[in-house]
């Protein structure tokens, strides 16, 4: 048999449980297909997150060229060129909305292992719950500054 498909060969750490998936099929197709899976659930896994940076780069590449061909258009034509088009919009950061998404993070994640009885994983909670409390901290700060 072809060294290819001598499964017994293959031992890669946690597609044995995932081989087992395809234990309805008989010999080596089930654990052929068990191991398909399970190499495609981790290729998905470490896939997604490059996906995700792609399309977000992909989408400002697409934005900055509609931006650079209504200039050309505008400059073509002889008509002035607002200079908002070349302004980047400030999005305001929200010490205070940070502040608080972090702060239920923290406390979710304290109530998951309390309630879950893993009492060594609470400490885990605390650090987004300390983060957010900076940010609250920063926020109170920003507005006493601002009303001075």
């Amino acid at each position: 048999m072809l060294s290819i498909l001598d499964v017994e060969a293959i031992h890669i750490d946690g597609l044995d449980k995932l081989a087992g998936l395809g234990q309805a099929h008989s010999g080596i197709t089930g654990e052929l297909i068990g191991l398909v899976l399970g190499l495609t659930a981790i290729v998905l896994i470490f896939g997604t997150p490059i996906i995700i940076v792609l399309s977000v780069l992909r989408h400002r590449s697409r934005k900055q060229r509609l931006t650079n061909e209504i200039i050309l258009k505008l400059a073509e034509s002889g008509q002035p060129i607002p200079p908002q088009l070349f302004i980047e919009p400030i999005t305001p950061n929200s010490d205070l909305r940070r502040g608080v998404i972090l702060l239920g993070v923290g406390l979710g994640l304290i109530g998951f292992f309390f309630f879950g009885h893993d009492h060594d994983g609470i400490g885990i909670g605390f650090i987004p719950l300390m983060i957010g409390l900076g940010y609250l901290l920063s926020w109170k700060l920003e507005q006493g500054k601002k009303s001075a």
